[in-house]
């Protein structure tokens, strides 16, 4: 073993150890999907399991410096390639949504074991959660199974197929507790905003377009026919 063998082995521990702080948590929330009946305690997991620890993950990798925000995704684009990308990847990402359901339902799997937000009683918090709580979804899911999961993988592999196979199917695998289907489309949808992040490398248009797929999807503002054709 060689002397840069050695200095590595740290490292790559240090960002084993990220992926586990990072990714961990999105799986393991949803058990608060299922056994947590009270909308207010659910609120309270989900915000600090998914949306507040790996804020503070990220800024504690970003701050000691072991990676860069550039490594994260965190690049700015210009504005015609920023709207380009939000449009582009919003649209297929619905289109995804809203038709592959219908697609794939004659497959067996497994039941939804709980729904992927439970009923909001207060109309205030409903509207929170739908507006800054998707925005957050958004960021923080594309943070982790986009911008550090490509990190970590280009690591081990210049394989572009295997880069979005693995970070696709991880992706769709932290919405286990809403039925296979669930994490078969939203791991199709993982390979969109994969290819669309390894095309632009930079992630905010996508972040942006990951929460306004789950506008779309969930806020029933905008109806979900116009994006519908099976």
């Amino acid at each position: 073993m060689t002397s840069a063998d050695l200095e590595q082995q740290p490292q790559n521990g240090l960002y084993v150890l990220a992926l586990f702080l990072l990714a961990s948590p999105f799986y393991l929330n949803d058990f608060s999907t299922i056994y947590v009946k009270d909308w207010r305690w659910w609120l309270f997991i989900d915000y600090t399991s998914v949306k507040l620890f790996p804020l503070l993950v990220v800024l504690w990798l970003i701050r000691d410096r072991h990676l860069s925000a550039a490594e994260l995704g965190l690049v700015r684009q210009s504005l015609p390639s920023f709207l380009a990308a939000f449009l582009l990847v919003t649209l297929a990402g619905t289109l995804m949504d809203q038709n592959t359901y219908r697609l794939i339902d004659k497959l067996p799997g497994y039941q939804s074991l709980a729904p992927l937000v439970p009923k909001i009683e207060s109309p205030v918090w409903n509207w929170i959660d739908l507006t800054l709580g998707i925005v957050a979804v958004g960021v923080f899911e594309e943070l982790v199974f986009r911008g550090y999961m490509h990190t970590f993988l280009r690591r081990y592999t210049r394989s572009r197929f295997a880069i979005v196979f693995i970070s696709s199917f991880a992706f769709g695998l932290a919405h286990w507790s809403a039925g296979l289907h669930v994490v078969l489309v939203t791991s199709a949808i993982g390979v969109i905003l994969m290819i669309a992040y390894m095309s632009t490398k930079s992630l905010p248009a996508i972040m942006l377009a990951h929460s306004a797929v789950d506008f779309i999807d969930f806020a029933g503002v905008i109806p979900k026919t116009l994006f519908k054709f099976v």
